[in-house]
C-alpha cells in the first residue's frame, strides 16, 4: 500500500494547474449570475423608491383636492408645482344626488328622506360617571303627511367609547329598551344598532319626536369627543335610510407621472369623499350669523383611500 501511495505522489509537478483551471471555470459560472442578481436588486430598489415618491406625490394631489372641496374652491386639473420631481394630475367627479352614511355604509338618500331628521348628543353624567347619549328622531314632513314607522335606530360611537350594558333599559321612553347589536368598524369604533319590534314605533305631526337614550363609557374630556354619527331606518321606502351625516359625494383621482408629454405614470391614488351640505339661507338677518357658523362647522369625510396599481 505504501509503495502505491509513493507512486501516486512521487511527482507533484503540474498538479496545481488543473485545480486553478477548475476554480476559474467555477468562478466564471458564478460571477455572471452574481452580477445579474446585484443589477436586479439595484433596479428593484430604484423602482420601489420611485413608487414611494409617486404615492406621496399623488397623495398630495388628493389632499389639495380635499382642501378645495372644504373651501368651495375649484379643483385644478394638476398641481401648480411638481412634487418629488413628479407632475401630479387631478381628476374629480361630483356624483349625482345626495348620500348618507347608514350603519357604516354609504347609501343614496330616498326621495323623502328629508321627512325625518336624526341627531346625537353626548352629555357627561357625574352621578353615573359616564356619558349619557341620546339619539333624537324628528318628524319634519309637510303638514298633513302620514305617520312614519321606524324599523331601526343606531349610532357609531367615538373611538375608545363603548355601550354600558343594560343602560337602554334605564330610560322608559326609549324606542327600544333591549340590548343593541354591537359591532366594530374598521377603525375600532363601536356601532350600536337597535332593530325595533312590533308594534313599530312611529313619529308623526302630532308626536314628532322619539328618542333612544343610553350610557357609554370612556374617558371624560373637556371637549366633546368626535367621530360619532347616528342613523334611523324608516319602513317607508321613499324615506328609507336617514343619517346624521348627509352630503354630496366626490370621487378624486390623483396621478403622479414623469413630467413631459408621454411621461410614465408612476402612482395613482383614488379617494371617495362625502361633504356635508345644507341649502341656501332663506331666513332674515337675525339668525344669519348662526347659520354661517353651522356652515363653517360642516365636515368633509374621507370614506375610502386606495392606491391603484399602475
Amino acid at each position: 500500500m505504501a509503495k502505491l501511495w509513493q507512486q501516486i505522489t512521487k511527482s507533484e509537478k503540474g498538479q496545481a494547474l488543473p485545480i486553478v483551471l477548475i476554480l476559474l471555470v467555477v468562478g466564471g459560472l458564478l460571477v455572471a449570475p452574481s452580477l445579474n442578481y446585484a443589477a436586479t436588486s439595484l433596479n428593484a430598489g430604484r423602482i420601489v423608491k420611485q413608487n414611494v415618491r409617486g404615492i406621496y406625490a399623488a397623495d398630495a394631489g388628493v389632499e389639495h383636492a380635499l382642501w378645495c372641496i372644504e373651501n368651495d374652491s375649484k379643483i385644478p386639473k394638476k398641481l401648480p408645482e411638481n412634487v418629488n420631481q413628479l407632475e401630479v394630475k387631478i381628476n374629480d367627479k361630483k356624483e349625482k344626488g345626495t348620500y348618507t352614511i347608514y350603519y357604516g355604509e354609504l347609501t343614496k338618500t330616498g326621495k323623502h328622506s328629508d321627512w325625518l331628521d336624526v341627531e346625537g348628543e353626548m352629555v357627561w353624567d357625574e352621578e353615573e360617571e359616564a356619558y349619557e347619549y341620546t339619539i333624537t328622531v324628528t318628524w319634519q314632513a309637510e303638514p298633513g303627511s302620514p305617520n312614519i314607522k321606524l324599523d331601526e335606530v343606531g349610532v357609531r360611537l367615538p373611538v375608545g367609547y363603548s355601550y354600558q350594558s343594560g343602560s337602554a333599559d334605564s330610560f322608559g321612553d326609549n324606542l327600544s329598551t333591549e340590548e343593541p347589536d354591537d359591532t366594530l368598524d374598521g377603525a375600532g369604533a363601536h356601532m350600536l344598532n337597535w332593530e325595533l319590534a312590533k308594534p313599530y314605533p312611529e313619529v308623526s305631526e302630532e308626536d314628532p319626536t322619539a328618542t333612544q337614550t343610553f350610557y357609554i363609557t370612556g374617558e371624560e374630556s373637556e371637549e366633546e369627543p368626535e367621530g360619532d354619527y347616528t342613523w334611523v331606518l324608516a319602513q317607508r321606502h321613499d324615506v328609507g335610510e336617514v343619517g346624521e351625516i348627509v352630503g354630496r359625494l366626490y370621487k378624486i383621482e390623483a396621478t403622479a407621472k414623469v413630467p413631459g408629454k408621454g411621461g410614465e405614470n408612476i402612482a395613482k391614488v383614488e379617494a371617495y369623499v362625502l361633504k356635508e351640505e345644507v341649502g341656501e339661507w332663506e331666513g332674515g338677518e337675525e339668525w344669519e350669523e348662526e347659520w354661517e357658523e353651522v356652515v363653517e362647522a360642516l365636515r368633509t369625510h374621507i370614506l375610502s383611500w386606495e392606491i391603484i396599481p399602475q
